[in-house]
């Protein structure tokens, strides 16, 4: 029963990650592209820019670069070489995976430290036009660094789990997510 119980947790802390990160991925995407948009449209008409509209990209991209990096974590999609796989057993297999997850984890849950450290330092500077605090975009890098940490411990777990442990975040479908 508690493994059953912390199978279903697992699938709900991949399922919020999952959709926080899409929705965050769109809302970035949309908000960059409408800005920019109306940035070219009113210096095409009265060659004056808004101002803002040059400063809301560069809070929204690192937003929108750290959700593709939780979203490729989630999909188990980042760049791997899994040759190496091939030739072990399932339980080698699964050794090395949970090793290898406890050594992504670790490196970005230190990534999420550093970067909590570096928001004291932004924090003060601020954009110019719409004196929004550089902390914001800087955010990005913690929230994403997290995310990514979360989504080792809850990859070591359906390893732990996993009767094949080369299918957990292989190309997986919106359906296990």
């Amino acid at each position: 029963m508690a493994t059953r119980h912390g199978a279903s947790v697992v699938i709900v802390i991949d399922k919020v990650i999952f959709a926080i990160f899409v929705v965050l991925a769109f809302v970035s995407t949309v908000s960059m592209f409408v800005s920019l948009l109306l940035e070219v449209i009113v210096r095409y008409l009265t060659n004056q820019g808004l101002g803002w509209t040059v400063e809301l990209p560069e809070l929204l991209f690192p937003w929108l670069v750290m959700s593709g990096v939780v979203l490729a974590a989630q999909r188990g999609q980042h760049i791997a070489v899994t040759a190496i796989l091939g030739f072990l057993g399932r339980t080698a297999s699964r050794i090395l995976l949970v090793f290898l997850q406890l050594l992504i984890g670790a490196t970005f849950f230190y990534f999420t430290y550093l970067a909590c450290n570096l928001l004291d330092v932004v924090g003060e500077e601020l954009y110019p036009v719409t004196h929004i605090s550089q902390y914001w975009g800087y955010l990005a890098m913690v929230v994403g660094c997290a995310a990514v940490g979360v989504t080792a411990v809850t990859t070591i777990w359906r390893l732990i789990l996993a009767d094949r442990p080369l299918d957990v975040r292989s190309h997986a479908t919106g359906k296990e997510i």
